[in-house]
């Protein structure tokens, strides 16, 4: 019934962290240096390690790979969470708490990289504008009404 529609909580949580972060960027960009590129590499690899290791579980079949029961991590944790935490994706679930927490990073270090060279790049071009239309505005003749 209805229409289907797409979701993806990694995708939800990089596009909302990117948003949230650009407006907490704006507050503090005077006092914030920009990230050096190695440092936006380390902010996008949780997001690389997770998508991969999702990408190859999934060989072997939707549902059926190794990130889908996360029984090595059932192991590596002794048992102590839930048998819900380990299990597929639901809310509260290991994958989907890694998708949000890979998402989050994503979000903020696409910001705190980019946007200093973005606010870099546009005053200088806002100037620009408001120089060419200050000079054609000042030399258009002025209307004069009947």
């Amino acid at each position: 019934m209805g229409w289907k529609v797409a979701w993806s909580d990694r995708m939800v949580s990089m596009f909302l962290s990117m948003w949230l972060f650009g407006l907490v960027w704006w507050l503090v960009r005077r006092r914030l240096k920009p990230l050096p590129w190695w440092g936006f590499i380390l902010f996008l690899l949780p997001m690389a390690v997770d998508g991969t290791s999702h990408f190859f579980s999934d060989l072997a079949g939707i549902g059926q790979g190794f990130r889908f029961t996360n029984d090595w991590l059932a192991a590596l944790t002794g048992h102590v969470f839930p048998a819900s935490f380990y299990f597929g994706d639901a809310w509260g679930s290991f994958n989907s708490l890694m998708r949000l927490l890979t998402g989050i990073l994503f979000g903020l270090g696409i910001v705190w990289y980019t946007y200093p060279y973005v606010d870099k790049a546009f005053p200088q071009k806002d100037r620009s504008i408001d120089f060419k239309v200050d000079s054609k505005a000042s030399k258009m003749p002025e209307k004069t009404t009947l």
